[in-house]
């Protein structure tokens, strides 16, 4: 039986006293013992309880802080008597009480806190005056709504709100961005609806979700005996909230917070709860001034000779935080006349003029730039830059300059996962300047986004059928809400020929595609897309083609494709469940990514892959009947990225050592047990994988010894052969100068670590370790996890764990070993917060660091049953 976070409350067991008052909102569950107990045993003594005789107190304490610690234990213990908790008799095994304690921790361990940005200035007091008007500690139910222009920071100041209260309601609480952009969407608001229930816990509810009424009636069941903290943000018509929370009646405490650039939104009659309007305050000029000396000096006040500069530039921004970051990144280390022209250039905007004020640095891209900056707020915010510089390089774009200058007059960010952020006012300002380019008609518009306006391109114009030149980029995806499927004929497209980016979705195109497309770039087809007699589409020019859930994509097709192909960079295949066998690649020599996903009927891959020479990322993901990859992809001599995720994936294949350009290599299989007749070893070869940095492979049938070749790749930084039946790491490993994470969870056959690299942060292993290694040397660790695996329960781990003290850096520790003593010093370890033991004597467990943030900390003390 395993008792997490559970202490068994009895004379001998005076650690759990010292530390409930020590470990200020710890998750600590005393078990065995009745609060009403205590309270009786204190009042008897007149709350003269000699807690001497709990706890030996240290000799070396002394005398003054023994009476404080004493007069603050005292007042700890008289409150347990008044605490209301589980009583173990009143409910009928563990099992029942276990859960309901798990629960209670999980719920106030989830967090759900969101990025705020890294420059955040002058909020405060907005910060405060927001809380007070929440009151959560107070009962009933509170709306509040802040209203203000676009770009005065309300969603920042919504993310801080969250991010502060949102752990007081456990998961019961959600953050809903963009939502007036996401609603507009394709079935938008039923995914808003979805993405609500899951958030507070009603991920199973979703299924069954399929049209906007319905999903309002199920977040109205939900939310009704639920006490929620909900943010909607960026809201703009009434309609919005009346669809996402209904006709609710919230539970007693509920928090409704919502932001809005519309200031009449939600003037309904709400009597059951009271609705709290604030508008956002203008920036303080001390604020905007810092603000704007942060991204124009790198610093929070300007050089004495800029200072009159930058006041009057703060003026003339109206202190609009968007602004002042846009112009101040405009104007980083820019000499004085480019400030006095931008100041001339503002002074002729009305402070209300946004538009105006960000058209200011729009104008100071060139043609290429802004172009690329268009082409990111109408398509591209929240995907992939790779893809899109494919095709702007094909233009003559210059894109990564463009996306230099772009990322550093702050009109773009790149985020996790190189993936393009753009404010949302931004984004509406770029695509009110496609508008602009003809408001009422968009066949005379550069790109087009809307599927309304789409049609209306195609079809209701008289002159739908005349060759256009204007419209350079389309996406189009048609609303499943339609009762039948929107059929266009493929003249309706060839007629822009100057089309570059086409991506269609949920449309069928009939009759004959043929060679008026020359310029294009890209083409991304999915879903029910139906394309029929299009091997005369011209792809000359194309350099991504990206086709996802097409039924009618067969191996002739895929063929005829590749071969028309030649200038293509990237092919994205994904739930084409009708291909079988990759063909000849020699049509498409050019080609640097290739991806294969969820194409389960596939069972080979071409030899000729062998001749992509340019191929730089591999991706092989849940092609489960794929079995062997061909000897040939040794020979892919610009490989960078290796990825292979498939079932029944045997193993790698032997000449993948011959890629001396290989960066990262992640190999998976989902086989449940090893299989005898397929193990293998990683070969002594892989020394000359020079260039590697990442080394995962994680297969149950991997056996056998790491090589010791490993120490001689210099750049390796992770390592991970979690699930594998390696059995021994090899000295050689303490020669990886630039070694940061090591993962060997799961690898029964592993009983001993050698000495690790210095270099290590994270460490994690859970494997048959017959004796607890010596880490005192990883001085650098972040992360420590040590762990028996189930087959080491016969022959206990031995060892000490003296060196733990020495690891300063540690921020989350977890060891989990039988019959293994406690460290004997951790209060050297001032970072730590997080911290789990198993197994370990408690009534040896040294003190804990004096001055880590008790806050933030979370303990969990196990104790084990097993034998």
């Amino acid at each position: 039986m395993l008792e997490s976070a559970s202490f068994e409350m009895t004379k001998s067991s005076v650690l759990v006293r010292r530390l409930m008052n020590r470990f200020y909102k710890q998750l600590t569950t005393p078990r065995s013992i009745y609060p009403s107990s205590l309270g009786r045993t204190l009042q008897a003594s007149g709350a003269s309880v000699s807690l001497r005789r709990l706890w030996q107190v240290p000799s070396n304490r002394k005398k003054k802080f023994i009476n404080d610690q004493a007069d603050a234990w005292r007042e700890a213990l008289m409150k347990v008597g008044a605490i209301k908790g589980w009583e173990v008799k009143k409910y009928k095994g563990h099992g029942e009480l276990i859960k309901l304690v798990l629960e209670e921790v999980m719920k106030k361990l989830k967090t759900k806190h969101r990025l705020v940005t890294e420059h955040f200035v002058g909020m405060d007091d907005q910060v405060e005056e927001i809380s007070k008007l929440l009151d959560i500690n107070t009962g009933g139910v509170r709306l509040v709504k802040i209203y203000g222009m676009g770009g005065s920071g309300k969603t920042t100041l919504a993310k801080v709100v969250f991010n502060l209260f949102s752990s007081c309601f456990g998961k019961c609480c959600c953050f809903l961005e963009d939502v007036r952009v996401k609603s507009s969407r394709i079935n938008g608001l039923v995914d808003l609806q979805k993405k609500l229930l899951s958030e507070i816990g009603h991920r199973a509810g979703t299924r069954s979700i399929d049209e906007i009424d319905y999903g309002a009636k199920s977040i109205g069941e939900a939310l009704c005996n639920k006490k929620v903290f909900i943010v909607f943000d960026d809201v703009d018509n009434n309609e919005q909230v009346e669809k996402l929370v209904g006709k609710t009646t919230f539970y007693s405490g509920s928090r409704i917070f919502i932001t809005t650039r519309n200031k009449d939104v939600l003037r309904i009659n709400r009597p059951n709860y009271q609705i709290l309007d604030y508008e956002m305050k203008m920036m303080s000029i001390d604020h905007a001034l810092e603000l704007l000396g942060r991204h124009a000096f790198d610093r929070d006040s300007p050089p004495d000779d800029y200072k009159d500069l930058v006041r009057q530039i703060v003026y003339a921004t109206g202190r609009l935080p968007l602004a002042l970051e846009l112009i101040g990144s405009f104007l980083y280390h820019k000499p004085q006349d480019s400030w006095k022209e931008t100041l001339d250039k503002l002074r002729r905007a009305p402070h209300e003029d946004i538009f105006g004020k960000l058209k200011i640095s729009y104008d100071a891209l060139t043609s290429e730039q802004q172009q690329i900056f268009l082409d990111i707020a109408c398509f591209f915010i929240g995907e992939d830059k790779m893809n899109a510089i494919y095709m702007w390089k094909d233009c003559e774009f210059f894109p990564n300059t463009g996306l230099d200058v772009l990322i550093s007059m702050s009109l773009i960010k790149i985020v996790e996962n190189n993936k393009f952020w753009m404010h949302d006012q931004l984004r509406d300002f770029g695509r009110e300047i496609v508008r602009q380019e003809n408001p009422t008609n968009p066949n005379e518009q550069s790109r087009i986004w809307n599927w309304e306006e789409f049609l209306e391109a195609t079809r209701t114009n008289k002159s739908h059928l005349q060759m256009n030149q204007k419209v350079q980029a389309l996406s189009v995806d048609i609303s499943s809400r339609s009762s039948r499927d929107v059929i266009i004929q493929s003249k309706e497209i060839e007629r822009f020929e100057h089309l570059r980016f086409l991506k269609l979705a949920r449309l069928t195109i009939v009759a004959n595609a043929t060679n008026h497309l020359p310029r294009l770039r890209w083409i991304s087809l999915s879903h029910t897309a139906r394309i029929y007699k299009w091997t005369n589409m011209y792809l000359k020019n194309v350099v991504i083609l990206e086709f996802s859930k097409l039924g009618y994509i067969d191996d002739s097709r895929l063929e005829n494709i590749i071969k028309m192909a030649t200038k293509l960079k990237v092919l994205s295949l994904e739930s084409c469940h009708h291909i079988i066998k990759m063909p000849d690649f020699t049509g498409c020599l050019n080609l640097e990514r290739l991806a294969l996903i969820q194409c389960y009927q596939l069972r080979k891959i071409d030899g000729s892959i062998g001749k992509l020479k340019y191929l730089i990322d591999l991706k092989i993901d849940h092609c489960n009947f794929l079995e062997h990859l061909p000897e040939e992809i040794g020979d892919l001599v610009s490989l960078q990225y290796f990825f292979v995720k498939c079932a029944h994936m045997k193993k790698l294949p032997d000449s993948i050592w011959k890629l001396k350009s290989l960066r990262e290599m992640h190999f998976s299989n989902c086989v449940d047990t090893p299989d005898s007749e397929n193990f293998w070893e990683l070969p002594s070869a892989i020394e000359l994988l020079q260039s590697l940095e990442v080394l995962q492979v994680e297969s149950h049938n991997l056996i056998g010894q790491l090589p010791s070749g490993i120490g001689s790749l210099p750049f390796l930084r992770t390592l991970n052969l979690s699930s594998s039946c390696v059995s021994v790491v090899p000295m050689t490993i303490s020669m990886l100068p630039r070694l940061q994470r090591v993962e060997l969870m799961g690898c029964d056959g592993l009983e001993a670590l050698p000495t690790l690299p210095t270099s290590l942060t994270h460490l994690r292993v859970f494997a048959s370790l017959l004796i607890v290694p010596d880490l005192s040397n990883l001085t650098n660790l972040v992360e420590l996890e040590l762990s028996d695996s189930p087959g080491a329960r016969d022959r206990h781990c031995t060892g000490e764990l003296w060196w733990l003290g020495r690891l300063s850096k540690l921020t989350k520790l977890s060891i989990k070993f039988q019959k293994v003593h406690p460290p004997t010093e951790m209060a050297s370890i001032p970072l730590l917060n997080e911290l789990a033991f198993l197994g370990l004597d408690l009534q040896t467990f040294p003190p804990l660091p004096l001055k880590f943030n008790l806050m933030g900390f979370n303990f969990h003390i196990y104790r084990s049953c097993l034998c």
